[in-house]
């Protein structure tokens, strides 16, 4: 339990971000990816390494390297963009009000603040940072070398930027970033946007700044990153759900149905054809479990829990995976004692990875069952699983539809596979939501064409290269996947800095030769 100044700890009921309910102060928080613990609790749960080799010579060297579901014994989920696909241009809006409306009311930010966020749809880009010191938003390479700036919404020229970071361009928090596959250090020097619940916050950043160097002119030193960590904490405070209150959760849970889609049929059966004699299907999400129920009832149906073995929510990812938290009962909504043993067909909250797998080594009858899990964030689920529990994992990547490929009929298995053609899903695309996603003002979320020397067309960016390491394969989404067969022999990518074979059903277009 994390302490704080006589406030109650409080984190998101989605798990996107953890957070406290007074200021943060630097020897008081560390987040890490979407949790948030205490200075005095390890950080390192694994560093980032790349290998040395060419994806080129790791592929002759490892051979060609495949990804198949039947090979698994059992199949974790996160919820929040895995499973429960959002309406991002109303979530989009919906996360940036309810920010704004807190800073304009609670802060004493000027009107001006809020704006018409579909104007600035251009600016969004995920995997950003913030350099929180300075008011700048980064993009960077895979080698920490800054290919892109902004000063609020005015971009930097090379020359701007080489005034402030130094002619090689390497930004100083690079290191400790990449290292431990973080969000954010400790005294909050850094801020890395990686989820579609805080990306809208981008705008937020820049208009900030914008107004402060107006006001008062250009600054030292920027310190509004403590009120948007507010305006975060009063948006997504899990008690929010319960209570009706904040700027998020009374809308989402007065209208489910207008930020989430129903999964489709064809998602379901997939589900139920995991779902086998000495097999396993689980969930782990770090929302609470009301915020998690109303999600898979609109999602899926007040029969969603018959799909999976077992569901874990309030999982606090990443520290599921580096800590010994003890698993609870529930109690309806509510958690209580803990338990040693975990039960089938039940949901608990909080826990571990080392007891889940206990569970399942039972559940499937394998003293070393193999696992793989799907997730959306490369901070809680793809670098902790791989790199803490050893588990294989799927990365459901959004953005490779808004680059230029989108999944069609024609690319699901199913001639091949003639048993596949019952699970009938749904690969329609929202062409809004596309251009929130791709910037052209940042360019590419994979790749970075200045800086392609060789001209190969490998993936150049600082979260390009995370997706190659941590990730086996990279879907668009689950409907996607849900579509082909539980044989299907994917490409996988290989552990090679830049890699681009395991995307899934093809590349993003700025990858392709």
């Amino acid at each position: 339990m994390l302490k704080t100044l006589g406030t109650s700890y409080c984190r998101l009921a989605f798990g996107k971000l953890r957070v406290k309910s007074t200021e943060p102060t630097d020897a008081s928080c560390d987040v890490i990816g979407r949790g948030l613990r205490t200075a005095g609790e390890s950080t390192t749960h694994g560093r980032s390494r790349l290998s040395n080799d060419t994806p080129q010579l790791e592929e002759r060297r490892l051979g060609n390297k495949m990804f198949c579901l039947r090979d698994y014994d059992a199949y974790g989920f996160d919820i929040d963009h895995t499973l429960a696909k959002y309406k991002l241009v109303e979530l989009f809006k919906l996360s940036y009000e309810g920010c704004v409306d807190f800073l304009i009311q609670e802060r004493g930010y000027p009107q001006t603040l809020k704006d018409d966020l579909a104007s600035h749809k251009d600016f969004f880009c995920k995997g950003l940072y913030l350099d929180a010191d300075r008011g700048n938003l980064l993009k960077l390479s895979r080698d920490g070398k800054i290919l892109r700036a902004a000063h609020g919404t005015t971009f930097l020229s090379k020359s701007e930027m080489e005034a402030i970071y130094g002619e090689d361009l390497k930004w100083e928090h690079f290191e400790d970033a990449q290292n431990y596959v973080r969000a954010t250090c400790a005294n909050f020097k850094y801020r890395f946007f990686e989820n579609y619940f805080d990306i809208p916050s981008l705008v937020t950043c820049a208009h900030i700044v914008d107004i402060t160097d107006e006001a008062e002119g250009h600054k030292d030193k920027y310190d509004f990153w403590r009120d948007l960590y507010a305006a975060f904490v009063n948006n997504y405070r899990f008690q929010g759900f319960a209570e009706s209150t904040g700027n998020y959760f009374p809308f989402v849970k007065k209208d489910p149905a207008k930020y989430l889609h129903k999964c489709s049929e064809g998602v379901k059966q997939w589900l139920r054809d995991l779902k086998q004699k000495n097999k396993a299907v689980f969930l782990i999400t770090s929302s609470h479990i009301d915020y998690a129920t109303q999600t898979l009832n609109t999602v899926i149906g007040d029969d969603w829990m018959s799909y999976f073995d077992i569901c874990i929510t309030n999982a606090r990812k990443p520290l599921f995976f580096t800590q010994s938290n003890p698993f609870l009962e529930l109690d309806g909504h509510k958690e209580g004692e803990p338990v040693q043993v975990l039960e089938a067909n039940k949901c608990y909250s909080q826990g571990n990875y080392k007891v889940l797998m206990e569970f399942l080594k039972k559940q499937t009858s394998n003293p070393e069952p193999k696992v793989v899990y799907f997730g959306d964030s490369m901070c809680s689920d793809s670098f902790p699983a791989k790199s803490a529990a050893k588990w294989d994992t799927v990365l459901v990547l959004e953005e490779m539809e808004a680059e230029g490929y989108h999944p069609t009929e024609k690319d699901l298995d199913q001639q091949d596979h003639p048993s596949n053609k019952h699970r009938k899903v749904d690969l329609g695309i929202d062409l809004e939501e596309d251009v929130y996603l791709l910037s052209k003002l940042w360019g590419s979320f994979f790749y970075h064409p200045e800086e392609d020397k060789k001209q190969d067309h490998l993936m150049n960016t600082f979260w390009g290269c995370l997706i190659s390491q941590y990730s086996n394969i990279a879907i668009p989404s689950v409907e996607y996947i849900a579509g082909m067969s539980i044989d299907h022999k994917f490409p996988a990518f290989s552990n090679s800095a830049g890699c681009t074979r395991g995307f899934s059903p093809a590349k993003p277009k700025v990858l392709l030769p």
